[in-house]
């Protein structure tokens, strides 16, 4: 499972999620495809889009702003980098509308002749708080499996 990298213990905390799926390729190559910000949302289901110009590079203190979805629940998530760690770690932090609070992490280490890909999701604040934050729950585990899914599918 996951250990790294972990979001900031200051979020609270209504879904935590962290799987991981084995792929059928080096890790430069997962990693290229993991951290591939423009076609992230190609297999990460709770992505939907970016806002404005994305870096060319990924660095500590990189502000994003993207489109998140859970359960059909849209969000503009403000994203700032925390950890960035090529060809290995990405950890991102965002506060979207409302007070709702996500993490990312994103982890890609060699397994065997492949690589082991893990995605570690944080979902908190005072809105998911509640039946809202209870479905949002239930609902990100399957979606955070489809995305591993998709995934392999795309790229392994």
């Amino acid at each position: 499972m996951l250990t790294e990298p972990r979001v900031p213990d200051n979020i609270a905390d209504v879904a935590k999620l962290k799987l991981s799926v084995d792929v059928p390729v080096p890790p430069d190559q997962a990693w290229a495809h993991a951290s591939d910000l423009p076609h992230l949302g190609d297999w990460l289901t709770i992505h939907e889009a970016w806002r404005g110009t994305l870096p060319e590079e990924l660095t500590s203190g990189t502000v994003l702003v993207g489109i998140a979805r859970v359960k059909g629940f849209r969000n503009k998530v403000t994203w700032t980098v925390r950890t960035a760690e090529p060809p290995r770690k990405l950890a991102l932090t965002g506060t979207g509308i409302g007070g709702t609070k996500f993490g990312l992490g994103l982890l890609v280490e060699p397994k065997g002749s492949g690589s082991k890909v893990s995605v570690d999701i944080d979902l908190g604040g005072a809105p998911l708080f509640g039946p809202i934050g209870s479905a949002v729950a239930k609902a990100l585990r399957g979606d955070i499996e489809r995305s591993l899914e998709m995934f392999v599918k795309l790229y392994g």
